[in-house]
């Protein structure tokens, strides 16, 4: 949306036209869900660069649901254009846990690493995940004494 939007509108257009044929949402909604598109794309730069710039940075924690909710939904005028992007966010993610364990270990992989290393990183990756973070991590006296 921010650098090239024509591209972004004839993936949309596909977009709505596989939700119309799957009678997920009308003609009408359509219509103005692509004429609202168009208009949020001409004042992105504008109006929202500086939170597409924050988003795109690499400190930002904001998930794209969440991204997206705080600029379309909060606006009557971008209320069919949000109603297709709920749509799309509720897809299925089928694969999407396994993919991003594909970037985790991309990401943790260096030269000369050893297998069993690389398993024991991602482990501890996983199990602090699960606890939702680093600051929910007991350590125990156990944990301390391993060496």
């Amino acid at each position: 949306m921010l650098n090239n939007s024509s591209i972004g509108l004839t993936r949309f257009n596909i977009v709505l036209e596989v939700l119309h044929n799957a009678n997920r949402i009308t003609e009408t909604v359509a219509e103005r869900a692509k004429n609202q598109h168009v208009s949020f794309c001409s004042v992105v730069k504008d109006r929202y660069q500086d939170e597409f710039e924050n988003f795109l940075s690499d400190e930002c924690n904001l998930e794209l649901d969440n991204f997206y909710y705080g600029l379309l939904s909060k606006e009557k005028k971008w209320e069919d254009l949000w109603q297709v992007v709920k749509l799309c966010f509720r897809f299925s993610q089928g694969n999407a846990s396994v993919e991003r364990g594909f970037s985790v270990n991309k990401a943790m992989l260096v030269e000369n690493l050893k297998e069993q290393s690389l398993i024991n990183q991602r482990r501890t990756y996983d199990g602090i995940k699960s606890l939702w973070g680093v600051e929910n991590v007991s350590i125990t006296k156990g944990m301390l004494f391993v060496v």
